[in-house]
């Protein structure tokens, strides 16, 4: 597949918000993993997250007002989103037309903190149980309408739907990182198609807070951690692109960072081998070999052999390996949006032609991986 460029970036995570100052970081060697800052981990099998220590809303949401409406995620969402508009040089309804600009975005789940929905559960308790009755008859009289805004999954797409005016093909994604991945492939084929003149596509996730570490240890994400005493770092942040037809953006002067050449996905059955789904996911796309690996290494080792077992098969040997979940955290459903963010940012500074390829592989049973080539 080709001709669908990658014009505009935008993140925030815990190691920056531009993808220069995160490679950097990463190259330099730190990491964001620290002991969480607002609740104790003890009762977890995992000690540490990777938090973004200085954000400052009021920088990226247009009105004021909203911010009360909008979780964290929703407000990582709507400032990565529009660092990558304003990268991309698209000014919505000058540009492009409202309705001419798509919007995939992955978003995760349980993405408020304890404290939040703490009322939800102490009110609708009757003798340390939940009763339905008493929910529906005294909690929901207590709880604030405006909570409804911060803890559905669809509702940080949705801000940014609304702050940058998009009215094209839309989609929500959620939870895992192969869905973050579909979310992407969703806008470069509604482009490739003549569906969209413009795509935003990204996702956003906050796994800092003790509920989201509940969820992550239900799923077994942390079962690393007991057994090995290493794995993943959950983290927050949030990863946008803007995509658009190459030939167009030449014709409008855009920035290009890079062409998405291929994309690979597949659905990993329950017991697979994790290097064959690698394999079977990276193979098609590793001829000519990539110079540049964006690796889906997480400090887990089972992940990081599997993937070196997979390169190896089929017969890759990048010059250059990144991996951003070690020093950033892993943002699940902004994982896939963060690899190929950063693989866009290396491949605008290499020569014309060359390849770098984005492992989006994670938890969940979606995985996928992307090439991009620079142009």
């Amino acid at each position: 597949m080709g001709g669908v460029a990658i014009t505009g970036v935008g993140v925030v995570t815990p190691l920056g918000d531009t993808p220069d100052e995160v490679l950097r970081r990463i190259k330099a060697g730190e990491t964001a993993a620290r002991r969480p800052t607002g609740f104790d981990p003890a009762p977890f099998s995992c000690p540490s997250c990777a938090e973004i220590p200085d954000f400052r809303p009021e920088r990226h949401v247009p009105e004021p007002k909203a911010v009360r409406l909008m979780s964290r995620d929703t407000l990582l969402a709507v400032a990565a989103a529009g660092l990558a508009i304003r990268d991309a040089g698209v000014t919505v309804g000058e540009t492009y037309p409202g309705e001419g600009v798509a919007l995939y975005g992955a978003t995760g789940m349980a993405g408020l903190p304890l404290a939040e929905v703490a009322p939800l559960v102490t009110h609708a308790a009757s003798d340390g149980r939940f009763d339905p009755q008493r929910f529906g008859a005294v909690t929901l009289k207590r709880v604030r309408p405006v909570l409804s805004f911060k803890i559905l999954s669809n509702m940080p797409i949705c801000f940014v739907s609304i702050f940058a005016g998009l009215q094209g093909p839309n989609a929500v994604y959620n939870p895992w990182e192969g869905q973050g991945a579909h979310a992407i492939i969703a806008g470069a084929r509604a482009v490739a198609r003549g569906r969209a003149a413009c795509a935003l596509v990204g996702g956003c996730d906050v796994k800092t807070h003790e509920l989201a570490f509940v969820a992550l240890e239900q799923h077994g994400v942390f079962r690393p951690w007991r057994e090995q005493g290493a794995g993943a770092v959950p983290g927050e942040g949030a990863a946008f692109l803007v995509l658009e037809d190459e030939q167009r953006a030449r014709a409008r002067g855009a920035p290009l960072y890079a062409r998405l050449a291929d994309w690979r996905t597949a659905t990993a059955p329950s017991g697979h081998s994790p290097a064959a789904t690698y394999e079977n996911v990276m193979a098609p796309l590793a001829s000519p070999a990539p110079g540049v690996l964006i690796s889906a290494a997480d400090g887990e080792s089972a992940r990081a052999e599997a993937e070196a077992q997979a390169l190896a098969a089929c017969g890759v040997r990048p010059a250059t390996r990144i991996a951003p979940k070690r020093h950033v955290g892993d943002l699940f459903a902004a994982a896939a949006a963060l690899q190929v963010t950063l693989a866009a940012a290396i491949a605008r500074s290499s020569p014309a032609g060359a390849r770098v390829l984005a492992n989006a592989l994670g938890f969940g049973s979606e995985q996928a991986a992307f090439l991009l080539e620079a142009v």
